[in-house]
């Protein structure tokens, strides 16, 4: 719990820090600026530089990513056609596919589970690369058709304008043709990398200690419920039933991570409900210091 606590408490002090700066000396402009450089520049670079150095020679078995695609593209379609069933708007809709499925599973889940499973970084590494392509893919796919509402090839290009994706798409045709990229190249990716996850949260901050709207808390209690419980609870049942190996335990505590920043950023984008996403986050991360131990003794890693 202490390691979980020590990832967790920098990502809280920067959102503090983004709440003080709003009542100091930051106005609403500071919001849509730091959104806008995270949307179009930092988190593409993010992207790009936890996908590139994924060292797929040090994977011998490849079996767990398709368990994991089924899972996590069946979530996406069950939450949307669900919760359209049930009508609600297409801003909550989009809401809860993105967030319940995409968790934190690189800034926290890399440090926290490659602590507790020596030479797991590869594998950890390669569950945070198969969220990033299905949220780029099936995930954008959501939201552009809940733009366009048809499918045409509009969707397509529009799609592929989004620079998040296009991150995506350049590290795998990087990864799969071995093509090398300059270090200088990289080295500057790396340092715009390294101030996205503080300004994104920095902007959360900024976005909380405005005066918000009247907030649906029950829609907040469904996310970090779905999020931190049905979600874990599906991918805990996964582990049993195929033998509760190393990997797939991976797979239920990266399952388990609390709400990631990402769906904050994508709200700049597509029609979702950006103050429900904010609260989200900050109390899926607080409640995670409880759930992911439990997580921890449920698969045996402690």
């Amino acid at each position: 719990m202490q390691l979980i606590i020590q990832t967790l408490l920098p990502l809280i002090l920067l959102v503090i820090l983004g709440w003080v700066l709003k009542k100091t000396i930051a106005d609403d402009s500071w919001t849509t600026v730091l959104n806008k450089l995270s949307v179009y520049l930092l988190f593409p670079a993010l992207i790009f530089s936890g996908m590139i150095k994924v060292k797929l020679e040090t994977i011998d078995d490849f079996s767990f990513i398709y368990g994991n695609f089924i899972i996590l593209v069946a979530i996406i379609f069950t939450l949307y056609f669900g919760l359209k069933y049930l009508g609600l708007k297409k801003s909550m809709v989009n809401t809860y596919v993105i967030s319940v499925f995409f968790g934190n599973v690189g800034y926290l889940g890399v440090p926290i589970v490659s602590s507790i499973i020596p030479n797991g970084q590869g594998l950890v590494s390669m569950h945070v690369a198969l969220y990033t392509l299905i949220l780029f893919t099936f995930g954008i796919g959501v939201l552009e058709f809940s733009v366009h509402k048809k499918l045409s090839s509009k969707i397509l290009v529009d799609a592929l304008k989004n620079p998040l994706l296009l991150a995506v798409l350049i590290a795998i045709v990087l990864l799969a043709t071995d093509i090398k990229s300059p270090f200088v190249v990289l080295k500057t990716i790396d340092l715009l990398a390294g101030g996205a996850t503080p300004i994104i949260l920095i902007s959360l901050g900024l976005f909380l200690a405005r005066e918000l709207p009247k907030v649906e808390y029950k829609h907040v209690v469904g996310l970090v419920g779905l999020k931190l419980f049905v979600v874990p609870m599906i991918f805990l049942l996964y582990f049993y039933l195929a033998g509760k190996s190393e990997v797939l335990a991976i797979s239920v505590l990266e399952a388990g991570m609390p709400m990631a920043i990402t769906p904050f950023i994508l709200a700049e984008l597509y029609p979702m409900e950006r103050e429900i996403i904010a609260i989200g986050i900050v109390v899926s991360c607080l409640l995670s210091v409880f759930t992911l131990p439990l997580l921890m003794v449920l698969v045996g890693l402690v």
